[in-house]
C-alpha cells in the first residue's frame, strides 16, 4: 500500500483524518469504492486524469473507513466540489500526479491541496500574492509553492466565491507549523510540507 503518513501535518488539536497516496497501480485497482461515487463524466476524461481521479476517491473512500458511521453519500455541489449529502463532516481532496491527498474534518471545514515543485509558480506569484508577500518569497521556489498550497487549501476550507487569494489571504513567514491565520474573521489553522519533490498543505477553520 503507497501510503504516506506525515506527522507534521497531522494537526494533532483538531479532529481530523487524512491519507496521501501514491499511484503505482492500474485503474481498476482505484474503482472499487461504491458505484455511486463514480465521476458522471468519467468516460470523457482522458486516461491520467480518469486515473488521478479515481485514485482521488479511492484515498477518500479509504479515510472514510477510518470512521464508522455508515453510509457515505458523496456528491458534487454546482461548483464541482465533493461533499456529503446529510453529513456534518467536511472533505476535500486534491491530486497531482502521481499522488493524491484526501481529507476530513468533523462539523470544521477543511481544505487540501498538493502540487510539485517544479510548477512555474514564480510567473504567477504576483497574481496570487500580496506585495509583501511576493517581495518576501520571489527568490524561493518552494516557500512560493508552499504559498500557493496554503492558499488553495484555505480557498477549499472556507469555500466563499470571490475570496481573493491576495487581498484576502494574507500568509505568515512560514516561521511555524502549523500556523494560525485569520481571513475575514475566520480563525484558520494550516499545516504544510514538503515531501519527494511536492508540497501539501491542509487548512480547517476553527
Amino acid at each position: 500500500m503507497p501510503q504516506i503518513s506525515s506527522k507534521s501535518l497531522l494537526l494533532s488539536s483538531i479532529s481530523l483524518q487524512w491519507m496521501i497516496w501514491e499511484i503505482t497501480e492500474d485503474l481498476s485497482f482505484f474503482q472499487t469504492f461504491p458505484e455511486n461515487w463514480t465521476a458522471n463524466k468519467d468516460h470523457e476524461i482522458i486516461t491520467q486524469k480518469k486515473l488521478e481521479s479515481s485514485a482521488a476517491r479511492f484515498c477518500l473512500w479509504n479515510v472514510c473507513q477510518q470512521i464508522p458511521i455508515g453510509t457515505w453519500e458523496l456528491r458534487k455541489d454546482e461548483r464541482n466540489r465533493p461533499y456529503f449529502d446529510q453529513s456534518d463532516y467536511h472533505i476535500s481532496i486534491s491530486h497531482s500526479f502521481p499522488y493524491v491527498a484526501a481529507v476530513i474534518s468533523h462539523v470544521k471545514s477543511v481544505g487540501i491541496d498538493l502540487e510539485r515543485l517544479g510548477r512555474n509558480v514564480e510567473k504567477i506569484g504576483p497574481r496570487f500574492l500580496s506585495a509583501e508577500e511576493w517581495n518576501h518569497w520571489q527568490n524561493s521556489h518552494v516557500d512560493l509553492t508552499k504559498a500557493w498550497t496554503c492558499k488553495e487549501a484555505i480557498y477549499k476550507a472556507m469555500s466563499v466565491p470571490g475570496l481573493g487569494f491576495q487581498q484576502d489571504i494574507q500568509l505568515p513567514h512560514f516561521n511555524t507549523n502549523p500556523f494560525e491565520i485569520r481571513v475575514r474573521n475566520k480563525k484558520i489553522t494550516v499545516g504544510t510540507e514538503v515531501f519527494d519533490d511536492f508540497v501539501c498543505s491542509i487548512a480547517i477553520e476553527d
